[in-house]
């Protein structure tokens, strides 16, 4: 039950983004929020309708009690099937401090028997919950010019690296995006370490409207030769295979239908 309430809980609020630094020596990032808490949801094959359904409740019932719609995505290609996640953005963790319960924005919006039977059929259609937080890197970030609508897909590829290792893979990210910068034609992509959850982990969005963007997007190893050359391209391409331990990639589909009431 706890997994669950985790879950409910990132499914009712969207915070609202403010400006905030992260020490970096890089300049100040154009990322309107710091932190992004990730919860992935498994919902049963049998109960797909019923939880949508729900989480139009949930998002009915934040905007009645004054809190922004979650945005909420569908696993796309390469990905586990039955499976959304929700994000909830924040700049300070002391927002989190400030918001409701998913229990009690429910029995505020239904009333109290009402609003526990939304929130005990509505969980019961979840099968499995994992949740963790990311913090933005912005020196090694290149986001989309304007945050007011959201892409229409995220590709997230998620890098586990060896321990020790972030200061060097962390390295190898500020010449890629360099790199990936000065050639174009690669979707504008945050990239993010673990502030909690996986030990370890980096993470990449690249956000992206049509799969047509992949077409004229240049592979890595081409983008790296050409900025600096096959030598050093070559020491930044083993830098990375010495740091990686392994790598996850799928796409996620917003969801407008879900994130709005």
């Amino acid at each position: 039950m706890k997994s669950r309430n985790i879950a409910v809980f990132a499914l009712a609020s969207h915070l609202a983004a403010g400006a905030a630094a992260v020490a970096q020596t890089a300049a100040p990032s154009s990322v309107p929020f710091a932190y992004v808490n990730v919860t992935t949801i498994t919902v049963k094959p049998s109960a797909i309708s019923e939880f949508e359904e729900y989480i139009k409740k949930v998002n009915a019932a934040a905007m009645k009690a004054g809190v922004p719609a979650s945005r909420i995505y569908s696993v796309g290609r390469g990905g586990p099937g039955f499976t959304y996640l929700a994000t909830l953005r924040f700049s300070k963790w002391a927002e989190l401090d400030e918001r409701p319960t998913l229990v009690s924005m429910m029995k505020k919006a239904y009333g109290d028997a009402e609003g526990t039977k939304m929130w005990s059929a509505g969980t019961a259609t979840i099968t499995s919950v994992s949740s963790y937080v990311l913090r933005v890197l912005p020196a090694v970030s290149s986001p989309p010019a304007s945050f007011d609508t959201p892409p229409a897909h995220i590709r997230l590829s998620r890098i586990e690296i060896n321990q020790g290792m972030g200061p060097k893979f962390e390295t190898y990210l500020a010449k890629l995006k360099a790199a990936q910068d000065k050639a174009g034609g690669t979707p504008p992509a945050i990239r993010y370490n673990a502030a909690l959850g996986p030990i370890n982990m980096y993470t990449t969005a690249y956000y992206f409207d049509k799969y047509a963007q992949w077409d004229g997007s240049p592979a890595i190893a081409d983008v790296l030769k050409k900025a600096y050359g096959d030598s050093e391209a070559a020491a930044l391409e083993e830098t990375a295979r010495g740091s990686v331990k392994g790598i996850e990639s799928y796409v996620i589909d917003y969801r407008a239908d879900l994130s709005k009431p």
